[in-house]
């Protein structure tokens, strides 16, 4: 029953429209002083909306970094989707507001299709209106205009307008190379602020599985490559030099020696320049067509690796479960009901950039990264890594309950018991040791608001989204990383400003659709290594195949954090955030022309 409609036996009787009114009526008369945190109305159908708020609400990265881009941007364009989100946001974790129904703000229910009731596309929708109005307020600001502006004094504050604060989204570095020639492209840093794992046909997973799998090297074939292309152009001309022969002199002047002696003098022009691309490692499309003569249909088609890890690890790691499979016999999206468990505290280190190990002791240990495309760039399952800090804590769990094309989402969260103070029955309290915790877990199904167990919420296999928040600060960067010699395997890594501080928001591609930058890699990001307790890696000894795209299915923890930070005005209150995947290469195959004989190699060249 529980797996069909989400209800289970500790949850019926707060299912019932009425169940919080009769709760709320019996606790004044017993004389009770709990406190249910507010739910959020629901009246034509918005259960996707409400939980993905309430899951936001629990990220207190997110709320801070709202906060502060009202504070500094605010002045410049009006962030009416910082200052709404906000808002419902201090609503739903202020205890003044304990055991009422709260509705959303028109700004944030506006946000949907009539078509479209998917909860991790509404979490996009308010992400990218979020970097929408980042970059409108943005305009005209940079963070170092060097020598474009002399000094001249100012009337308006934008003079001294703050950087921009860490943004909470992450960065995923994306490595493409060649596994026959073995260049490789470097790094495409690429923001993110949603990992949307997959599944495959097995019956259950572990979350850890699926960044496995997210995060495993990737084969392509059919894909040109353009150091393949030069070397190949570099042999056929090298043998049809070897063919003609040397050119005596002579004075011989028949058609045939002319011949002979331009196709040399030629030949050696253009393998000099091949050469000189080569030794330079000038790969443009530029290069091949206008200084090697290279044309299109003769570029080499190979096989390449793709790789995507995490550079940079989010404040506010948010994973969507993508449980969408495409019906090869009715043509039609149905929903995969696998079982995905996920831990309270989730360790990210295995599957960031920077944790292979390194000889040499703490202080002087760098981040580095294989560059060879046929191996990964995170260390092998059985070495030993580098713990870095990336410890996460789970917040919020969104689960969703019924078929693909219809059911209902609701959103379990973690409350601080200062908060909202609660009388805990027994039956919970067995379930999770006996013994009172610092935190409640709240069943959120819009304005129906139940109390659960932890074990229960870790129970929800269903699970659709989970919110983690890093439970410390990243670390300092150790500013002697860049003093390392890099070996031919490897790759050092030591930008401080990208991890201290993240990168400028005007300065990070903003949407999917925009190019991705390559980087040199030596320039752009940083880390340093401390030393904490990593849980044992394990094999992944099941792969998991196609990655679909769409979403539903149950829930997985959450919490609720107290908040610190000051409220910033009345009318001055929300939090998101956003962030951007990649799209593979072009592939386009081709045919290897025949080198046996001059006619043959003039005309492939």
């Amino acid at each position: 029953m529980q797996r069909i409609i989400g209800y289970s036996a500790n949850s019926i009787l707060p299912a019932f429209p009425q169940s919080r009114a009769y709760s709320s009526l019996s606790s004044v008369l017993l004389g009770s002083n709990d406190v249910y945190p507010p739910g959020l109305g629901n009246w034509d159908n918005s259960c996707y909306q409400n939980s993905i708020i309430q899951g936001l609400a629990s990220l207190r990265s997110l709320r801070e970094f709202l906060g502060s881009n009202i504070q500094n941007l605010g002045h410049r364009h009006f962030l009416s989707t910082h200052i709404a989100l906000r808002a419902i946001i201090d609503k739903l974790n202020d205890p003044a507001n304990g055991g009422q129904k709260l509705w959303l703000p028109a700004e944030l229910k506006s946000m949907c299709s009539w078509q479209q009731q998917d909860a991790q596309e509404y979490f996009s929708i308010i992400a990218d209106q979020i970097d929408k109005e980042i970059r409108q307020a943005s305009k005209g600001v940079t963070s170092d205009i060097g020598l474009k502006l002399a000094p001249q004094p100012s009337p308006r504050p934008e003079a001294a307008l703050p950087s921009p604060p860490m943004t909470p989204e992450g960065l995923l570095a994306q490595r493409v190379g060649c596994m026959e020639c073995g260049w490789t492209e470097g790094l495409s840093l690429i923001p993110f602020n949603c990992l949307t794992v997959t599944l495959g046909k097995k019956w259950e997973y572990d979350i850890r599985e699926c960044l496995d799998e997210y995060t495993s090297l990737e084969t392509i074939e059919g894909v040109e490559c353009a150091k393949c292309t030069l070397q190949r152009t570099r042999t056929q001309l090298e043998q049809l030099l070897n063919k003609i022969g040397p050119v005596e002199e002579s004075t011989d002047e028949t058609d045939s020696a002319k011949l002979n002696e331009a196709l040399r003098r030629n030949a050696e022009t253009r393998l000099n320049a091949v050469l000189d691309s080569l030794q330079n490692d000038d790969f443009n499309e530029e290069t091949l067509k206008e200084k090697c003569h290279i044309s299109p249909r003769n570029h080499v088609a190979s096989m390449k690796s793709k790789q995507a890890v995490i550079a940079r690890p989010p404040k506010s790691l948010i994973i969507h479960v993508n449980r969408s499979v495409f019906d090869e016999m009715t043509g039609a999206l149905r929903k995969n009901y696998a079982d995905v468990r996920f831990p309270k505290t989730l360790d990210l280190d295995e599957w960031c950039l920077g944790t292979m190990p390194v000889g040499g002791s703490k202080e002087d240990t760098v981040e580095t990264w294989d560059i060879n495309p046929s191996e990964s760039m995170l260390p092998r399952p059985e070495s030993e890594i580098h713990s870095l800090n990336r410890r996460y804590e789970l917040q919020a769990a969104i689960t969703h309950y019924g078929r693909h094309e219809n059911g209902h989402y609701i959103c379990y969260r973690k409350y601080p018991v200062d908060s909202f103070p609660i009388q805990v029955p027994q039956a919970i309290l067995g379930a999770d040791g006996g013994k009172e915790k610092k935190e409640h877990w709240f069943r959120l199904s819009d304005e129906d608001v139940s109390l659960v167990s932890e074990r229960s919420v870790l129970a929800q296999g269903g699970v659709f989204m989970l919110c983690y928040e890093l439970v410390d600060p990243l670390p300092e960067v150790n500013k002697g990383a860049d003093q390392v010699i890099p070996n031919k395997n490897s790759q050092i890594i030591s930008d401080p400003q990208l991890v201290e501080y993240g990168i400028p928001l005007d300065e990070i591609p903003s949407s999917r659709d925009e190019t991705t930058e390559v980087v040199n890699v030596a320039d752009d990001i940083a880390g340093s290594q401390v030393d904490v307790p990593a849980w044992s890696r394990r094999t992944n000894t099941d792969s998991i195949s196609s990655r679909i795209s769409s979403s539903s299915e149950e829930s997985g923890p959450s919490s609720a954090t107290t908040n610190d930070e000051p409220p910033i005005v009345d009318s001055v209150q929300k939090l998101a955030s956003s962030m951007k995947t990649s799209n593979p290469p072009n592939i386009d195959p081709h045919e290897n022309p025949s080198a046996s004989s001059v006619p043959q190699l003039i005309r492939a060249l």
